[in-house]
């Protein structure tokens, strides 16, 4: 049964808020495909191998940036060696900054209804290529510490865990950076780190509070500080620093536009394969998702995936990207 595979995730926020938006996305697949509510690993694994026996051709993720990133290791654990399908990746999550980093705007909803009409009618759809970073023995899109692990832990202790509430807590951390103040002490304390970047060390006693790798362009709240990551395959971009948070603040409006100029007071490098040693052991962050502290991290790229883009007119943020072509599926009826 060729058609669009939908996982949904029951847990994440926008599903939790409109429980009746699992029933909305099934309505539009109609006989077009399936939809899996999931509320836990073992659905999650059910749904996949399901799609897998079937031969669906695309698989489409509802939910947020950690639904999409903990469903794409189950997705590469399930195909094994069978080829992947496209990914269309729907945004119903907190923030969304990754199908935002690939051009994906608006709701989930319209971006299935969108993408079903194209396969229904058979129209080929433009496909961003993008690595997953596989960091120690996980997947994902994105990794931090330092002050991105650290700022999670802040926004999920205020339980408001929503835009506003990221937009609220950022405020603070820089009105607190401005008088030195006891947050952004907490925020921004510095760790010792020895950083190894494609065999060679660049860093052996470095004093740290930021550390990012990212194959996504976006962090939360809309700030592009990843503009190069995806320009070409298995490289992702490394950013991290140590400096003074006022200092770094100037930065913010470059960040904001996306420049892929070299930031004052931030070391932004590419890399395939990053080894990072830390003193002492420190929480750490998969695409919003908070993880248990350890001290060694191995960070180098994963498979290639396509992701699906089923706007009409295709906004990329960096014309360098890498694309391919999902479609077309065989002989089907114009209605």
């Amino acid at each position: 049964m060729p058609g669009i595979g939908v996982i949904s995730n029951r847990n994440a926020r926008l599903n939790k808020l409109h429980p009746e938006l699992k029933d909305q996305l099934a309505y539009v697949i109609g006989s077009d495909g399936d939809v899996s509510s999931t509320g836990s690993i073992t659905d999650a694994y059910k749904a996949a191998e399901t799609f897998r026996r079937v031969g669906i051709d695309i698989i489409a993720i509802s939910g947020g940036d950690g639904t999409a990133h903990r469903t794409m290791e189950i997705l590469l654990d399930v195909y094994g060696s069978h080829p992947l399908p496209p990914i269309l990746l729907l945004p119903t999550g907190t923030q969304n900054m990754v199908p935002r980093s690939f051009g994906i705007d608006g709701s989930g909803l319209a971006n299935l209804m969108l993408a079903v009409v194209r396969y229904r009618h058979n129209i080929p759809m433009r496909c961003i290529r993008r690595n997953l970073l596989r960091v120690n023995n996980h997947m994902s899109f994105m990794f931090g510490f330092g002050i991105a692990a650290r700022f999670m832990v802040k926004y999920y202790e205020s339980g408001e865990t929503n835009p506003v509430g990221a937009a609220k807590l950022l405020s603070k951390l820089v009105s607190s950076a401005a008088v030195q103040g006891d947050l952004c002490k907490s925020m921004m304390a510095s760790m010792g780190v020895r950083l190894e970047i494609d065999g060679t060390v660049v860093e052996e006693h470095a004093q740290m509070h930021t550390f990012f790798c990212s194959f996504v362009e976006r962090l939360p709240l809309h700030f592009v500080l990843f503009p190069r990551c995806g320009r070409d395959e298995n490289v992702f971009e490394t950013v991290y620093s140590g400096r003074d948070p006022l200092r770094i603040a100037r930065c913010f409006p470059a960040v904001l536009r996306g420049s892929s100029r070299p930031l004052p007071d931030v070391t932004r490098k590419l890399a395939r394969k990053v080894v990072i040693d830390l003193d002492t052991p420190e929480p750490f962050t998969l695409d919003g998702e908070l993880y248990p502290a350890t001290d060694h991290f191995e960070v180098t790229s994963g498979p290639e995936i396509n992701f699906l883009v089923p706007a009409l007119q295709f906004h990329a943020e960096d014309e360098n990207l890498r694309y391919s072509q999902a479609g077309p599926w065989g002989m089907r009826f114009l209605l």
